[in-house]
């Protein structure tokens, strides 16, 4: 049961920083080339990513920790489901991530996009390796 509780928690944070991402995506796009809120710059689009970021990725965290901490005897056998589950949610949020990374923006805004995307790569990846690595311990 334990492992489940690992599994979702991954899953919850991956999908919780792609939408997100998708989230947030918009609003880079729009600040970067001024029609963005007024005073709005893309290092305060980007302040605003990270700490929602962090809130999306705090309960997930505390919860696999306490999984891990509470948890009486490991299961026996690889935990196939919980794998697929995590491994799933990391699929759709690189898939995600891929797609919205190579859509046309111009040219000034490009690079900042690719930065965006791939730093938000590494978050969304992030949480379903800890979860692997809290399965095989």
């Amino acid at each position: 049961m334990v492992y489940y509780i690992i599994a979702i928690a991954a899953a919850i944070a991956a999908l919780g920083i792609t939408f997100n991402y998708i989230a947030h995506l918009g609003t880079v796009v729009k600040t970067a080339e001024g029609r963005g809120d007024q005073g709005m710059t893309v290092s305060t689009v980007l302040t605003r990513f990270f700490f929602s970021t962090m809130i999306i990725e705090l309960v997930p965290i505390v919860v696999m920790i306490l999984a891990y901490v509470l948890m009486d005897k490991p299961d026996n056998g690889l935990p196939i489901i919980p794998l697929v589950i995590i491994f799933a949610a990391a699929a759709f949020g690189i898939m995600q991530v891929l797609t919205r990374m190579n859509q046309k923006v111009p040219a000034e805004v490009k690079g900042q996009v690719r930065s965006f995307s791939l730093i938000s790569l590494q978050l969304i990846i992030s949480m379903p390796l800890v979860a692997v690595i809290f399965l095989f311990i």
